[in-house]
């Protein structure tokens, strides 16, 4: 009976321990390369995603501007309107005024 362990040569074991590194060995790099291209490719979408996120940012942000030269247009004309408004009224109360017309008369 040879001397060893389980009944095995020190030869023996220690090529059956030479295989077992050799499998983990392999299993770890298959591992570890999957793990790179897995994270390889999500890095490569996520650089694609940002780079969108950053065209819509563009985009929105001409957007904002536009609404804000719009919004300063339509508040200039609001007040063009309302200073109009205000104009007629004065108008109408000098023309009651000159015909003798009493807003109270009329309610």
């Amino acid at each position: 009976m040879p001397h060893g362990l389980l009944g095995l040569g020190w030869g023996e074991i220690v090529s059956l321990g030479t295989l077992i590194v050799v499998v983990l060995n392999y299993f770890k790099a298959n591992i570890a390369d999957t793990a790179h291209e897995s994270n390889r490719k999500d890095m490569e979408d996520l650089k694609e995603k940002l780079a969108d996120f950053k065209v819509n940012v563009g985009e929105l942000s001409q957007l904002l501007k536009q609404f804000n030269k719009d919004l300063g247009n339509l508040t200039k004309r609001v007040d063009r309107h309302s200073d109009a408004i205000d104009q007629i009224k004065i108008d109408i109360a000098q023309i009651k005024e000159r015909l003798g017309i009493n807003d109270e008369n009329h309610k």
